[in-house]
């Protein structure tokens, strides 16, 4: 439970500015630390401001970052008057972060490092890969603590380089920059990583999020644990880090197709890279199209793989991004021999675990194939989510056994 402190004296904010909650129910009363603009009462305050958030009566609430352009107006990073939001905080909870990783995985080198509210720093997203850090700083209220993020980084890590991935979508919102730089350092990429003792070459400036997804580290080590003999098929590779596991543990053949021909490649030189090629193959390929046409020749695969990007970013095609898992599921069924798994995903927090276990069973009988759930698989602990916040619980991972 959020920890709550005695109300303040009537006007007393430190020199902080104060905002306050309109009448009503509001989720930050209940550790949310978010708040939207349509929650508070009109306020003229500078972005990048630590701001105190009183609720309708003038009860403490907590301290956060405010930003004049976002939806989400106020990041919450403190519950307590007790607690100074200030660079001191922010170094401390960078530091908190990097030691609760070594802990976690002291063998690994490649990992996420700091997931945003999770750790106590909303907006703020940091990837390891080996020598070089990439960040992504997606919320306005970070900015007057760039250099804070940027020294703990170096402080923590000592990595050869930092490299903040700014050229994404959301940044718009924040009124913020839509740029890639070197923040730190020296530049290092490509980089190679090693997961699950495969060696996997990562393009830090060209890749997909940060260059690698972490999030399915467990469930790529799950769904392949059992691969020796098997057919695979790896729908929307990207790089190719299920099936070249897959391979890797014995795999007979296997097959990745993603409609992203860097990718492909990245794939087919990580394949050569571990030994591989012999038994993998890859595909540039619409992968709607290419499970259509595969399906049509009937069951093919002991083992079909599906980590599609998210198909919903807002709650307005939510139908429509339904549809498509429908339709993804239908034929990956198709293709899956009697006796074979299917693993398939879905990163659209619009999408609920219900909702997706539920249309997986719906595209099952559309195709007529007995399933059962054996196991359902989220992002892993590098991932953190925040109880308080659902929108943190973003992956569901469906481990199926197909029959007849």
């Amino acid at each position: 439970m959020a920890e709550r402190a005695e109300d303040p004296a009537p006007g007393a904010t430190d020199g902080i500015h104060e905002v306050r909650l309109k009448p009503g129910r509001h989720r930050a009363l209940e550790g949310c630390p978010w708040i939207f603009r349509g929650e508070l009462l009109r306020h003229e305050v500078p972005t990048g401001s630590v701001v105190q958030v009183l609720d309708s009566t003038g009860r403490f609430v907590g301290r956060g970052l405010y930003s004049a352009t976002s939806a989400i107006a106020v990041r919450l990073l403190s519950w307590t008057r007790t607690v100074a939001v200030d660079g001191a905080l922010v170094r401390d909870r960078i530091r908190r972060a990097v030691e609760f990783r070594r802990r976690l995985y002291p063998d690994r080198q490649a990992m996420r490092l700091v997931n945003s509210e999770a750790d106590g720093l909303p907006g703020l997203i940091v990837d390891r890969y080996g020598p070089m850090l990439v960040m992504q700083v997606l919320a306005a209220g970070l900015m007057p603590f760039y250099d804070d993020i940027v020294e703990a980084l170096v402080e923590a890590v000592d990595p050869e380089g930092i490299y903040e991935r700014g050229a994404v979508p959301v940044r718009r919102y924040e009124a913020l920059p839509l740029e890639d730089r070197l923040a730190w350092g020296r530049w290092i990429s490509p980089v190679e990583v090693e997961e699950h003792g495969l060696r996997l070459t990562v393009d830090l400036a060209e890749g997909q999020k940060t260059g690698h997804f972490f999030d399915q580290y467990e469930n790529r080590d799950r769904a392949t644990r059992n691969a020796a003999g098997l057919d695979v098929a790896d729908v929307f590779c990207y790089t190719g880090a299920f099936g070249l596991l897959a391979a890797a543990r014995g795999a007979a053949s296997v097959v990745g197709v993603d409609s992203d021909p860097d990718a492909v490649g990245r794939a087919e030189a990580n394949a050569a890279a571990n030994g591989l090629a012999h038994r993998t193959r890859f595909v540039t390929a619409n992968a709607f199209d290419w499970l259509r046409a595969e399906s049509a020749g009937g069951p093919a695969y002991d083992l079909v793989i599906l980590d599609p990007p998210a198909f919903t970013k807002s709650r307005a095609s939510r139908e429509a991004a339904l549809r498509g898992y429908r339709e993804i599921n239908l034929r990956a069924l198709k293709l899956v021999r009697p006796g074979g798994q299917l693993v398939t995903s879905s990163c659209s927090y619009h999408v609920s675990l219900d909702d997706f276990i539920a249309v997986v069973g719906q595209a099952a009988h559309d195709a007529h194939r007995h399933v059962r759930l054996l196991a359902v698989g989220g992002q892993a602990p590098d991932h953190p989510v925040h109880p308080a916040l659902p929108e943190s619980r973003y992956l569901k991972c469906l481990f199926l056994a197909v029959e007849e």
